[in-house]
């Protein structure tokens, strides 16, 4: 009979206990909805008026739906209603920012979209600007221009994420040469091109195959002819014996030291006999390729035709973009 006394009262004791630490958290979730309650008409107020702020200097005015879009922002944190906010005597929120590139911050809050300057100095300021507010997009678009080549219009996400993985690495890649922009003469090339270190060339033709190659020996007009590469292999995006199939050709290894041809009177020009080589004025007169049985590079898997990649041994060019690799300043 004790013991069962002594269980009974300890039942109760614990009771007690449970009952105690129930009170007190609902008393502490009555006290955080009576706040919510207070609060609710002082937001409500702010959110229905606009909101003028002061970054660096310039006044801006938007409203707490924009600056809370994104709930992550530092912007959206300020204006939370977790923190004291107080504006200055002339009603302005004051931000020690410089105000260059809040415009385009506020107009993507307000939009969803991002609209990027056209220098990429601008560019990369405004990423930067964005990762600085904590805006998640912006942080995205940050990791992608950085990791890119840059302003291309031949590469889509998808083939620049191939050439990433064929190059073994991400790095940041910018366009030095368009054929449509620059002039598609071999001396615009070389003008564009010489002595930029190593480089990704792209090609596309009339008929709208996509493919190029990589070397890390610079461009030169020295007419010095053939040149040794350990590194430089080729690609295709899609071709007329492989379809959309996209593939790296490496070099063969045993004609290293014919992986670029160099001569002032022709533009890219890859592999012994021309594996892929641009004439002068490579839009109107016919380039030459020729896989002359996988010499330097190799073939696709499968495939044995020496005119495999366009069809035949001519193409006429539509565009090129060729690439140097950024350096730190």
């Amino acid at each position: 009979m004790a013991a069962e006394s002594d269980s009974f009262k300890e039942a109760a004791d614990h009771l007690v206990k449970v009952q105690a630490l129930l009170a007190k958290e609902t008393n502490k979730t009555k006290a955080e909805r009576d706040k919510l309650e207070r609060d609710f008409p002082k937001v409500h107020e702010f959110q229905g008026k606009r909101i003028k702020l002061n970054v660096g200097g310039t006044i801006f005015v938007t409203t707490l739906q924009t600056l809370t879009k994104d709930p992550d922002s530092m912007l959206a944190s300020m204006f939370s209603g977790r923190f004291e906010m107080n504006p200055d005597e002339d009603g302005c929120f004051f931000v020690d920012r410089d105000a260059k590139h809040f415009r385009r911050i506020l107009n993507y809050l307000r939009t969803g979209q991002i609209v990027l300057p056209e220098k990429q100095s601008a560019k990369t300021e405004l990423l930067l600007e964005g990762e600085f507010y904590n805006i998640n997009a912006f942080q995205q678009a940050q990791e992608e221009a950085v990791l890119s080549f840059n302003d291309s219009i031949l590469l889509d996400k998808d083939k620049q994420a191939y050439l990433f993985e064929w190059l073994g690495k991400k790095q940041t890649w910018n366009v030095i040469y368009r054929a449509s922009r620059d002039g598609y003469g071999a001396a615009d090339f070389h003008r564009c091109c010489d002595n930029k270190g190593e480089t990704v060339s792209v090609v596309k033709t009339t008929k709208g195959y996509l493919f190029g190659g990589y070397t890390d020996v610079p461009w030169t007009s020295q007419n010095s002819g053939r040149k040794i590469s350990m590194k430089s292999f080729l690609f295709t995006f899609n071709s007329y014996s492989t379809g959309n199939s996209p593939h790296k050709l490496a070099l063969s290894g045993a004609h290293n030291d014919h992986a670029v041809y160099h001569i002032s009177s022709l533009g890219i020009n890859f592999g012994w006999s021309a594996a892929i080589q641009l004439s002068d004025n490579c839009n109107t007169q016919r380039c030459h390729t020729n896989w002359n049985g996988g010499h330097t590079y190799q073939f696709p898997p499968g495939v044995t035709s020496n005119h495999w990649l366009v069809g035949g041994w001519q193409f006429v060019v539509a565009d090129v973009e060729v690439f140097s690799l950024q350096t730190m300043q």
